[in-house]
């Protein structure tokens, strides 16, 4: 009763604090929100008053599977569809749609000059074909600065925290991994030819060889077909559908001239494409502005009592730390979408990206230190399970080795509770009880096992006298806590579970207790000649195996995150001497 009694006095003290903490940060935060929801409106008003009306003539928008209404009704300016949500869910989906048909039309043009390249090598025709490829490689170079622009713009969406500004609505995703997809192979292109043979003469009338204009052109087919479905697959998911009846230009040449002359015709199409499409869907629609702003309303608000140059760089330690590779196996659920951690981790963190980058993180990290928990739990279930078949005439002995090593398992709970500290005192994590990075579970969860471990000694030590007899009286009265306080911990995390997958996606399972103990087995069956040994190894491997995993959660998801590094941003240099 003592134990208990002081454990929801612990639970008690923890949640009014914590009730003070939310109460004290209710107003700012709320503030915060607004600001933000403020800044985006700003920024969608912007985009939606400049999208130039004959751009979207021939397009309606699906509102069910058998109704839709024009696009250009919807953008004009006093109607019924006017507001904020409906504003940025039109101008999202219209956005996505007009830079899939440019996608599109880039590949028609690149689909034209494929064709004529083919019909000059079905002829033999060597030189003609050579300059074909030559110059369809050197059109898909100069796309280099509309993919930057279209991936610049479509950056800045998905920096864009809509769960923050939406209260939890789903809203469209920009397909910004597709043109990710184009931008990536016109560098690649880039790249390829980059370096120059130091030993070749330069030659104004030198040509690549037969060979190497062969390998390119395979190499373009074959993008072409994978960029193809891809685009395919955006149109079929697409909101947006073209109007057949209104008639708009389109991407085709005209095929009665000379093949080399259309050649020449079709890369001069390009070219004024890419300058016509940075223009209309980058530049008027204020793409430069937003990402380089210069007035105080395209500013990110910053949220109130934070230091944000602190966060910034506290953000900007830890995210290159080695410790993230440990959650490759892990993608997080953002507004219906999964993002892995290299996608979440790739862009440096600044202000623009600073309100998505700290929910995405500390969702992932939640994510994380969940899984460690569950996995942490189904160990401990699995050596209590040994202790009381398996090793059913070692009974004690197998306690006491269990408790020791659940004693020694205080420091892989003391990193991770420096690491939420270490959020919290740098502005990264707050309290927030509704949001998918809310740490508040993972806190108490871990605050509840240090004061276990804290205030009720597990140590060996602690149940063997000095002449090595074993206090069975104090193993019991322990072996009562331990099991009362693992019960209530699983009862709290399997209703946190429930909801897991709505935030996680785990690509590897949680540990299973049947496994274990057969793996366990096994490996004791392999080191020990009789059953008695068996038994008896079999504890000592599952505690090993235990208390190697606390060590290596403790590197990998403390020191290997970079949090000792962080922690010596908000200490003065005589606390860094006396901590080091």
């Amino acid at each position: 009763m003592e134990f208990y009694s002081f454990i929801l006095i612990s639970i008690g003290i923890f949640i009014v604090k914590l009730d003070e903490t939310v109460k004290c940060n209710c107003t700012p935060v709320n503030n915060y929100r607004e600001d933000y929801r403020n800044y985006i409106k700003t920024v969608i008003s912007h985009i939606f008053s400049h999208i130039e009306s004959k751009e979207i003539l021939n397009l309606k928008l699906k509102q069910d599977s058998i109704c839709t209404i024009s696009v250009d009704e919807v953008f004009k300016p006093n109607t019924k569809y006017t507001n904020f949500k409906t504003n940025y869910f039109y101008t999202i989906n219209l956005i996505n749609f007009k830079y899939t048909e440019i996608l599109k039309h880039f590949l028609d043009y690149i689909d034209i000059i494929l064709q004529l390249c083919n019909k000059f090598h079905k002829r033999n025709l060597e030189e003609n074909f050579i300059c074909c490829v030559t110059s369809l490689i050197d059109e898909v170079k100069n796309s280099k600065t509309m993919f930057e622009n279209l991936h610049n713009a479509m950056t800045f969406f998905s920096y864009i925290d809509v769960r923050f500004v939406f209260h939890g609505s789903i809203m469209p995703n920009v397909i910004i991994d597709e043109i990710d997809f184009f931008q990536k192979y016109v560098l690649q292109k880039i790249s390829e030819n980059s370096h120059l043979d130091l030993n070749r003469h330069l030659d104004l009338n030198c040509l690549p060889n037969f060979q190497d204009s062969e390998m390119n052109f395979k190499n373009l087919n074959e993008f072409h077909i994978v960029a193809s479905k891809i685009v395919n697959n955006l149109y079929q998911n697409s909101n947006i559908i073209i109007d057949t009846s209104i008639k708009t230009n389109s991407t085709t040449i005209g095929m009665n001239e000379d093949d080399s002359y259309l050649v020449y015709l079709t890369c001069s199409k390009l070219k004024s494409f890419y300058n016509k499409n940075i223009e209309i869907w980058y530049k008027n629609l204020g793409f430069e502005q937003f990402l380089n702003p210069r007035t105080s309303k395209l500013i990110p608000p910053i949220e109130p009592n934070i230091n944000i140059n602190m966060a910034i760089k506290a953000f900007n330690i830890l995210r290159q730390e080695s410790g993230w590779k440990t959650m490759e196996h892990i993608k997080i659920v953002y507004n219906g979408k999964q993002f892995s951690v290299d996608s979440i981790m790739k862009d440096p963190i600044n202000i623009m990206n600073f309100q998505i980058k700290k929910e995405n993180v500390i969702q992932l990290l939640r994510c994380r230190y969940t899984e460690t928990i569950k996995n942490y739990h189904v160990i401990l279930s699995t050596i209590m399970f040994l202790c009381n078949t398996e090793a059913n005439r070692f009974n004690y002995n197998c306690l006491i080795k269990l408790f020791d090593s659940f004693n020694k398992s205080k420091i892989m709970f003391e990193g991770l509770h420096t690491a939420l500290i270490t959020l919290q005192k740098s502005s990264l994590w707050n309290f927030s009880f509704l949001s998918h990075s809310n740490l508040q579970k993972i806190f108490k969860w871990i605050n509840d096992f240090l004061s276990l471990l804290n205030n009720n000694e597990f140590s060996q030590d602690k149940f063997v006298d000095k002449n090595g007899i074993k206090k069975t009286e104090k193993i019991d009265k322990k072996l009562i806590y331990f099991l009362g306080c693992l019960k209530k911990f699983n009862i709290e995390l399997n209703s946190d579970l429930r909801t897991m997958n709505c935030r996680c996606n785990m690509k590897e399972p949680y540990y299973e207790k049947t496994k274990l103990i057969t793996q366990f087995m096994h490996l004791a069956s392999t080191m020990s000649t009789t059953y008695y040994e068996q038994l008896t190894q079999v504890y000592h491997i599952a505690c090993n195996y235990f208390d190697e995993f606390c060590e290596i959660v403790y590197k990998s998801c403390y020191e290997n995150l970079g949090f000792r590094k962080v922690n010596r941003l908000n200490k003065t240099s005589d606390e860094i001497i006396m901590v080091d």
